[in-house]
């Protein structure tokens, strides 16, 4: 990465992370690497907040999620296959 484009992302850091190059530089590949594991995280947090939900409505009606679940993917299968 070019210093321009170091110091661009590099906005808002606290100290000389923001102003010194090679530090700028060690703090914005960090950053990115963060942000890369935590996108996949978020994912994983959002699916599991889904389950949880859908299981909390599904209890209330007196099913489980996994039988529930069953239940969505054999319809669907037979929605799609006949």
């Amino acid at each position: 990465m070019n210093k321009k484009k170091v110091f661009e992302l590099a906005k808002g850091f606290r100290g000389r992370a923001k102003n010194c190059i090679r530090i700028a530089r060690e703090r914005v590949e960090k950053a990115l690497q963060y942000s890369y594991r935590d996108r996949r995280n978020k994912k994983r947090d959002m699916r599991s907040l889904w389950i949880m939900r859908i299981n909390a409505g599904t209890r209330q009606h007196g099913v489980c999620f996994p039988s529930f679940f069953l239940r969505i993917v054999f319809l669907l299968l037979l929605h799609l296959c006949g």
